[in-house]
């Protein structure tokens, strides 16, 4: 019974840990604390990653290759900083770097995979459901890379606009008006198919 209590109440101390405390203790040299971070982002950053790319290989190796990087560079993490900015701009920058060292673009990502994880997406709910996210998710994957990641940040992930302006390194209003836009751009684009 008391076993069960001091679990609990472990369970609850770990939980009330706010992610710029774990991550500030992972600077300071307590490298086993990431695993509390990666427990609680692992699956949003590779929706994250998956939602950009389509390829459920690719997404998984740029989750692991994020988490490796934080660790890498867990020394530049300011406790100012919101850790969730700071950590989506390691994962922008692990996708760029990957791009980058691979010499091609997402668009150029194959179409099978493409279909492929649409299809895995869709095993929810109604089929008029389905077909409106399907559509939705084709008219995001025609956005521009820069217009697409905005969405998926803001809508998807849900930051807040002053994180998005720290990984821009932008004012909040030009995040808002780049969201505004973005998502303008998204509606001209489901619209027209």
């Amino acid at each position: 019974m008391f076993g069960n209590l001091k679990l609990k109440f472990i369970h609850n101390v770990v939980q009330s840990l706010t992610d710029e405390a774990i991550m500030l203790k992972v600077a300071q040299g307590q490298v086993e604390q990431l695993g509390l971070l990666f427990e609680r982002y692992h699956v949003r950053l590779y929706n994250f990653y998956l939602r950009q790319v389509c390829d459920q290989d690719l997404s998984s190796d740029l989750t692991q290759n994020t988490f490796e990087r934080v660790l890498k560079y867990k020394h530049t993490y300011r406790i100012e900083m919101p850790f969730k900015a700071w950590f989506f701009q390691i994962a922008r920058n692990v996708k760029a770097d990957h791009f980058k060292k691979n010499k091609y673009d997402i668009k150029s990502l194959d179409d099978i995979s493409y279909e492929r994880n649409l299809r895995l997406s869709e095993q929810d709910n109604s089929i008029e459901k389905n077909e409106q996210l399907r559509l939705l998710q084709e008219a995001l994957q025609r956005l521009p890379e820069d217009k697409r990641e905005i969405l998926i940040m803001s809508q998807l992930e849900e930051m807040e606009y002053s994180q998005i302006a720290e990984i821009y390194q932008i004012t909040e209003n030009l995040a808002r008006v780049r969201v505004h836009r973005a998502l303008k751009a998204l509606k001209e684009v489901f619209y027209k198919h």
